[in-house]
């Protein structure tokens, strides 16, 4: 059984079902003379059938080290991915990174018997520009579902806004988010960040913040408080 598909010894085709007619019928059809050329329970079949095993165990075990090398391999570039926006670096650092490692491990594994082993593992990073943009836009999507998800679940949580303006003199309103669950643990997250396009009265902040919530479905009725930096606008002088 593979994968819950029956496979075939003889020639490695897959039975879809795995029911014994299916199975039966497979081998009367296919190798009508197996019987003939290694008749049942002879030490010639069971030779057979043992050599015909070791060598289906051996390809699964040869593509599980590949699939598993891959998965490595992919873990790794998140990693490396992960460490790279943290600080705030260019994207394209990444493959920076990957020459910097090659070259340090050529070093460092001299006279390591797996050396090679290991430089192949190196050059299969995946650190692109694209490739450390979509690991990053993942891993801000997961993390954008773990908040929403958290928010689903608080027994109920508190707001914060902070207008200010970014380097570009862009005006933004930062809201925080604050949640209380069942065990009474708490949690701060960054809800999200909005840009102020027009003018940052009051009741452009208002309808801004009042958009956000229809456009997110935030559950308001969880909310139990809010509270601004006390700048003019927002406390409505």
């Amino acid at each position: 059984m593979t994968f819950s598909k029956c496979v075939c010894l003889i020639c490695q085709s897959t039975i879809a079902i795995p029911k014994k007619g299916n199975v039966e019928r497979h081998f009367r059809t296919v190798h009508g003379k197996y019987d003939t050329d290694f008749p049942p329970k002879s030490e010639l079949r069971k030779r057979k059938v043992k050599e015909l095993k070791s060598q289906l165990s051996g390809q699964q075990s040869f593509f599980t080290q590949q699939t598993s090398k891959a998965k490595t391999a992919t873990e790794a570039s998140f990693r490396v991915s992960h460490i790279i926006v943290n600080n705030k670096k260019s994207f394209k650092d990444g493959e920076m990174v990957k020459e910097a490692f090659i070259e340090a491990a050529d070093s460092l594994f001299r006279d390591f018997k797996n050396k090679a082993e290991i430089l192949s593992s190196i050059k299969a990073l995946q650190l692109s520009r694209s490739t450390v943009t979509r690991r990053c836009e993942a891993m801000a999507e997961d993390l954008t579902q773990q908040l929403w998800k958290d928010i689903g679940d608080c027994e109920c949580f508190s707001l914060q806004l902070d207008e200010s303006t970014d380097v570009s003199d862009t005006a933004q309103m930062c809201i925080f988010i604050r949640m209380v669950f069942s065990d009474i643990t708490t949690k701060e997250e960054l809800l999200t960040v909005l840009p102020m396009k027009e003018q940052t009265r009051g009741e452009d902040i208002f309808q801004s913040f009042k958009n956000f919530i229809e456009k997110t479905q935030l559950p308001v009725y969880k909310l139990m408080s809010i509270t601004t930096d006390g700048a003019p606008a927002m406390v409505g002088r």
